[in-house]
């Protein structure tokens, strides 16, 4: 009697599972389908545009005849939301949305990551990935509101497929991909780890004067390979577009972040960032930024960074330089304020740690 109990059970449970994960899917399948439509309408019917298109370009040419040249592209679909409540506009961005477009030597790739627009957890993953033969795999992934997988379906050469049937993903591959580019999205919309950190290596400077007209040189022939790189046929660069309203009239900022292989005995090690410029402007009347961050060459060490703030008819710029450990040694400003560019090197922290995310696919 008592084992056909506890077999009872079990099938009971079963089936309460099996109710579950339909109830689940369903859920999923329902917020994608309305996903889909709010991606549709975005930027129309008189509403602002809200969204991030990412487009990174890592050319190489191997040797003569060998060329790789590799594109990405992301497309990040929010909402925005208030934090503070004694603010009038909404201050933060929720993403619900990711669309992957990456292409490299005859191979592609598209990706469609969605998360619960109200919640914010991972819900599905969804790969479709070819090469050159024409040999396609496609992945999908179905997660719970605690991130475990709850459902996977595959396809390999057009056919439905068991899971292993191959090895270019899995369901633990695909959310850490989802969740490297959501956190991609929180450092670069919602300010995510953007909390400066005083190095403890102290290197030696070199005099002002010396320092200075060092500067000067290097930001010279940062803008000489900025234009080189703008008319190559093989560019090393991300652009982000970002389309926001916070508050007041619609905005866009354009990020082009210019970076080059970093080659050490062992060879090639990572790429480094040599210029980043920032503009946002609005698309109606309105303020006007355009930032400049310069860096050593080779490293990520911030030399020099440059604001110009055009408003209600009035413009005004800051210029500050730094040394070998990241000290403002001059100011150059016609405004009343000023902060020894402590605001410029938080924000290149964070700058960075997008790139090393995106670029280097590092922390």
């Amino acid at each position: 009697m008592k084992q056909l109990l506890f077999v009872m059970l079990c099938l009971l449970s079963c089936q309460v599972q099996a109710q579950n994960k339909q109830e689940q899917l369903q859920h999923i399948r329902k917020m994608y389908a309305e996903v889909k439509e709010q991606v549709a309408q975005n930027g129309k019917n008189g509403m602002a545009p809200l969204d991030v298109k990412i487009r990174i370009n890592d050319g190489t040419q191997v040797s003569e005849d060998f060329i790789i040249n590799e594109e990405t592209e992301l497309t990040f679909y929010f909402n925005k939301y208030r934090i503070n409540s004694e603010l009038d506009y909404p201050d933060a961005s929720s993403c619900y949305f990711i669309v992957e477009n990456w292409g490299a030597h005859g191979h592609i790739r598209y990706r469609e990551i969605l998360f619960d627009p109200n919640e914010g957890n991972l819900l599905f993953c969804y790969m479709r990935q070819e090469t050159d033969a024409g040999f396609v795999v496609e992945t999908r992934y179905y997660y719970d509101a605690n991130g475990h997988l709850i459902d996977q379906k595959h396809k390999v050469g057009g056919s439905d497929a068991e899971p292993g049937a191959h090895s270019w993903n899995n369901s633990e591959s695909e959310k850490k991909q989802a969740m490297l580019y959501l956190d991609a999205f929180e450092t670069l919309m919602n300010a995510k780890g953007s909390t400066s950190v005083a190095s403890r290596t102290k290197k030696p400077t070199t005099p002002k004067a010396e320092r200075l007209a060092s500067i000067r040189n290097t930001y010279t022939q940062a803008k000489q390979k900025v234009a080189s790189n703008d008319q190559s046929e093989l560019p090393l660069d991300m652009q982000i577009v970002i389309r926001d309203q916070s508050w007041g009239p619609p905005s866009t900022t354009e990020l082009h972040f210019y970076f080059e292989p970093v080659v050490g005995q062992e060879g090639f090690t990572g790429n480094s960032c040599y210029f980043i410029s920032h503009h946002r402007h609005h698309n109606n009347m309105g303020p006007d930024h355009y930032s400049e961050y310069l860096f050593a060459p080779q490293s990520s060490d911030l030399l020099f960074s440059y604001t110009s703030a055009k408003e209600e008819g009035e413009k005004f710029e800051w210029r500050y330089y730094y040394d070998e450990n990241g000290k403002c040694i001059e100011v150059k400003t016609d405004a009343e304020d000023t902060d020894d560019g402590a605001g410029d090197k938080a924000t290149v922290q964070r700058y960075l740690k997008l790139f090393n995310m995106l670029v280097n696919l590092s922390d």
